[in-house]
């Protein structure tokens, strides 16, 4: 504990006395990632789609995309750019750090020109251990390298959803989970022993990180608990203070809240870049005080005009900044009163109370107000449409067999069960009728599984026809040379293309709407998309946080499993809302 506290004081003292040091360092590092590197990853992918002719990349197309001769050297090189970016951007705090501690006069330029020395590491077979590397953390990235550009890489919450419906899933998702994290964890020191020490490569340090492991690693991972616990607390305490005078005044003086509230909202996005700055200080200090065992506190002085003068320019540029964001985000607060009309779509019926796919989902669904109810549709064997996502039964069902290989009256009497639920197989009739009856839409998703008749369309949109549903329900497949034909079959019927991924343009895609995977919904696409009057449709969320970001977009659709969490937040999203609750969701978005 003495060490810890120790190490503590070291870190809180040297980031303290060189102060001025970090401000300038990380305010070239935010200034170079958003002049340079962010517009060079950006021309790098538009030369990817200019060389091979397409306008946007889908799961249909990625394969011959990535076939391109030039494009597999543009993704080389943009991986290069963004490790270049991570790897000067940490090196340079961990040789400062380093440095600090051990009472060692410094010069940026030399940080620089010793960094710049093992570049040549990045143009080896050597770079995989480090993209190995980077991967393993990024977990722990999110928090180290806040505002990077390793902050949205992330695993598509679809896939993790999908694996977590079954127990072999939740198992294999622990196993990896936990194999994942120990590899990363013991690997932790990789780059800071990497930048530090002049002679050592990316495998060597590499081994020496595995190595330290089985000393200090638990010390090691204590104290960067204790930094985070700490920051965490700090920016909950500022929170907290910074937005209790808008409280008051919402209610004390409604005509000042907008003004308050841009003006809190400034100071608090302020606050937050800093303390996130700090708290990267911070990991630096104690990752190299726990490596190097630098305990040395060093008694130089700074002058005190110099840092005085210093001082008077950076509070010139700070009040700047925050001027400017206060108009911009009265601006922008000022538009956000609006009650957003983003429709609730219930994934699959409601599932937290019934069986995927059931009509006990599509009842209970309605009831908890969803606007639409998404269902899964096949083809059965003797032409007609039943009510099932998986190609088989064996997960809901507990038995082999096909479903497109069955009849639909074999499949009524089949019983499915999940989470002590149970309910029946129906088919596509007993649920338009149930939904009729119910007064809410469907949209019906169609999947594909490549023995379907040839009259798949024609028998649904006859069926669609039959009920007078076509000008009310929406259809969506994520084949687009089949939704493409529908529309052409049934113009008045909306239709719609699923997205796992797609990055690019999407205004030429001759449908309705698309339904997007949320990981690759980004907002210049949603803008495209509104100024095209083309709808979007968000899959799939369960996250509070990702659905009030995106109903407050006021996007066409949430597609989530909660509809009753979506209309709560929808519902609280209205003019009425408090400016206090509108700052603090902000504040969720950019952090």
């Amino acid at each position: 504990m003495h060490k810890a506290v120790q190490i503590m004081r070291l870190a809180i003292y040297n980031i303290y006395k060189y102060r001025i040091d970090y401000i300038q360092v990380f305010a070239l590092i935010r200034l170079f990632q958003f002049l340079l590197i962010v517009p060079v990853t950006t021309l790098i992918f538009k030369l990817m789609l200019r060389v091979t002719g397409y306008t946007h990349i889908t799961e249909e197309n990625i394969q011959s995309f990535l076939a391109h001769p030039l494009v597999m050297g543009m993704i080389v090189i943009w991986i290069m750019v963004v490790l270049l970016f991570i790897y000067y951007e940490m090196g340079f705090l961990f040789l400062m750090a380093f440095n600090q501690q051990r009472g060692i006069r410094y010069q940026f330029l030399t940080i620089w020109q010793q960094l710049n020395r093992k570049v040549v590491y990045f143009y080896s077979v050597q770079v995989i251990y480090l993209i190995v590397y980077i991967a393993l953390l990024l977990p722990l990235a999110s928090f180290m390298l806040p505002l990077t550009l390793t902050q949205a890489i992330s695993i598509p919450h679809f896939i993790t959803d999908e694996l977590m419906l079954s127990r072999s899933g939740k198992l294999l998702y622990a196993a990896v989970a936990s194999v994942l994290v120990i590899v990363g964890v013991r690997s932790i020191l990789t780059l800071p022993i990497f930048t530090i020490q002049p002679k050592i490569s990316i495998r060597q340090s590499l081994v020496q990180s595995w190595r330290f492991s089985k000393r200090g690693l638990f010390e090691l991972l204590v104290l960067l608990a204790m930094v985070l616990t700490g920051h965490l607390l700090l920016l909950l305490g500022i929170t907290v203070v910074g937005t209790l005078p808008l409280y008051i005044l919402e209610r004390v003086l409604p005509s000042s809240a907008l003004l308050t509230a841009g003006m809190t909202l400034a100071f608090l996005e302020i606050t937050f870049v800093v303390l996130f700055s700090l708290l990267q200080a911070m990991f630096s200090q104690v990752m190299v005080a726990i490596t190097y065992n630098t305990l040395l506190l060093s008694k130089a002085k700074i002058s005190p005009n110099f840092v005085k003068k210093r001082y008077k320019r950076l509070s010139i540029v700070v009040c700047i900044v925050f001027i400017v964001l206060s108009v911009l985000n009265v601006k922008s607060l000022e538009k956000s009163v609006y009650a957003p009309d983003t429709k609730i779509i219930a994934h699959r019926g409601y599932t937290a109370e019934a069986v995927e796919n059931t009509i006990g989902g599509l009842v209970r669904a309605a009831a908890a107000g969803a606007d639409l109810v998404e269902i899964d549709i096949q083809q059965t064997v003797d032409g007609d449409f039943v009510v099932f996502h998986d190609r088989t039964l064996r997960r809901l069902a507990g038995k082999n067999g096909v479903v497109t290989n069955m009849t639909l009256s074999e499949l009524e009497t089949i019983t499915v069960h999940s989470d002590g639920y149970s309910d029946k197989i129906s088919s596509l009739d007993d649920f338009i009728e149930m939904a009729k009856a119910l007064d809410v839409a469907l949209l019906i998703e169609l999947k594909v599984q490549g023995n379907e008749t040839e009259n798949l369309l024609p028998s649904l949109v006859e069926k669609l026809n039959a009920y007078q549903v076509l000008d009310t329900y929406y259809v969506q497949s994520a084949s687009s040379q089949l939704m493409t034909q529908l529309k052409k079959l049934a113009p008045n019927l909306r239709v719609g293309i699923v997205y796992a991924l797609t990055v690019g343009s999407m205004t030429e895609t001759p449908v309705d709407f698309i339904a997007l995977e949320e990981s690759w919904v980004s907002d210049n696409l949603i803008a495209e998309l509104q100024q095209s009057d083309m709808d979007l449709f968000v899959w799939t969320l369960n996250k509070d946080r990702s659905l009030q970001e995106f109903i407050g977009k006021n996007v066409a659709g949430v597609i989530t499993d909660h509809p009753d969490t979506a209309l709560d937040i929808r519902t609280k999203q209205s003019e009425h809302q408090y400016f206090l609750q509108r700052v603090l969701n902000r504040l969720q978005f950019i952090f």
